[in-house]
């Protein structure tokens, strides 16, 4: 709701105004003492950490330890009775009350696990962004990466059917390199809602000799859009090192293998059921946490199975088993999505939600995916995949000249 004019003659008041951003240089503007910064500048920053299922006994500690330097717990109501085992949490401070709180809680024992929570989530380490695909380390400095889609198939809701033709999709691959793309997504069978099922002999016919030629022509990653392991295992030997699977590894029980003995890029996606079903499996409680839930249980999975935790990527798949408020609720809380502890890749391109909210057909979707893009990309998104490579590749220079106040 825009605010209210109601501005009558300040003459005489103090000039005010609520800032956008404020640093160690507004503290210093001030004509604070610098030796003052590593007291104040902590103070600029809040912070609401919710963490669930909290046991009676450490909601307490939480409680009284923030509630003791200034911040604050919302807890169930029957914490403070004790008729409740377990509570979820809400911390609310600054940095450093948070710092505060972990000194305490060095204090505590059995609070390990909730002090390395709060240590992660609330100071999680700076600096460029890293993977590692197929004992290749990647470092991008550039954020977000930017994914180009490329779909040899005929039925995409998108583009399907324009890179049939092998020589034309590779073309369009090292052009996407060229307008601005960190990586190349090659896949071989559509998955828009309904879309039924291919052959693995099929998708390897259309994909593998895009990806032999790109691998040779590009200096960029290439990952392969895929639920079956004997596609992955062929994209990898031809070039691939990422394997973008929309069932998280779940699918074909030999892919968790595939990316353990390749050590390729994993994207896990949520989704439910099939591209041919999952739109009649939309309903949730709260979308945001079962999300969340699903893909902590398949970055487990991976790691119990030998998967490296630096060759992980999550997607919480925009348009897979999701309505259109569905949608709008991941892209409201996506930077949400970092809890978990790995880069977050959102494939919202051209999708349905855009064109109902625009009244367009998916060939008329570009501005739309645009402001995505750039919402994403505000609020911290590692990851974005896209048809139009160039367009995201100016939104982020855009964003990125902002955020460092240069033009």
């Amino acid at each position: 709701m825009a605010q209210r004019s109601n501005r009558s003659s300040k003459k005489g008041f103090p000039r005010a105004r609520l800032l956008t951003d404020a640093n160690e240089d507004t503290l210093l503007a001030c004509g604070v003492d610098p030796a003052s910064l590593p007291y104040l500048a902590p103070k600029l920053i809040h912070r609401n950490l919710l963490i669930k299922r909290v046991k009676l006994f450490a909601a307490n500690i939480l409680k009284q330890s923030m509630l003791s330097i200034g911040g604050d717990v919302a807890v169930n109501r029957n914490v403070i009775s004790g008729n409740t085992e377990f509570s979820d949490c809400l911390l609310m401070g600054d940095l450093r009350h948070f710092s505060l709180l972990l000194a305490k809680l060095s204090l505590q024992k059995g609070l390990e696990a909730i002090a390395q929570t709060i240590q992660e989530q609330i100071f999680p380490p700076l600096g460029p962004l890293c993977r590692d695909f197929c004992s290749h380390s990647h470092t991008w400095r550039d954020l977000p990466v930017i994914m180009g889609i490329l779909n040899v198939t005929p039925d995409s809701f998108s583009d399907g059917g324009l890179w049939l033709d092998p020589s034309k999709a590779i073309d369009h691959g090292i052009q996407m390199e060229q307008d601005g793309a960190d990586l190349i997504d090659v896949g071989g069978e559509s998955s828009r809602p309904g879309a039924q099922e291919v052959g693995g002999v099929q998708e390897i016919s259309r994909v593998i000799p895009i990806i032999e030629s790109l691998a040779t022509r590009v200096s960029i990653p290439i990952s392969i859009d895929t639920t079956k392991a004997e596609v992955a295992r062929a994209a990898i030997d031809a070039g691939a090192t990422v394997i973008n699977d929309i069932s998280a590894l779940s699918k074909d029980p030999d892919m968790m293998k595939i990316a353990r003995s390749t050590g390729a890029g994993v994207v896990l996606m949520h989704m439910r059921g099939s591209p041919e079903t999952m739109q009649e499996n939309t309903s949730y409680g709260d979308i945001i946490d079962e999300i969340i839930t699903y893909l902590d249980l398949r970055i487990e999975a991976c790691l119990d199975a030998g998967i490296r935790s630096t060759s992980l990527i999550v997607d919480p798949g925009m348009g897979f088993a999701k309505t259109h408020d569905g949608n709008l609720c991941i892209l409201h809380h996506i930077a949400e999505f970092r809890s978990l502890g790995v880069p977050v890749l959102l494939g919202h391109s051209r999708k349905s939600t855009i064109g109902s909210i625009l009244d367009c057909a998916a060939d008329d979707r570009e501005e739309g995916t645009d402001a995505v893009s750039a919402w994403a990309a505000i609020q911290g998104v590692d990851f974005l995949r896209v048809h139009d490579v160039k367009r995201a590749f100016r939104i982020r220079k855009i964003i990125s000249s902002i955020r460092a106040e240069k033009p």
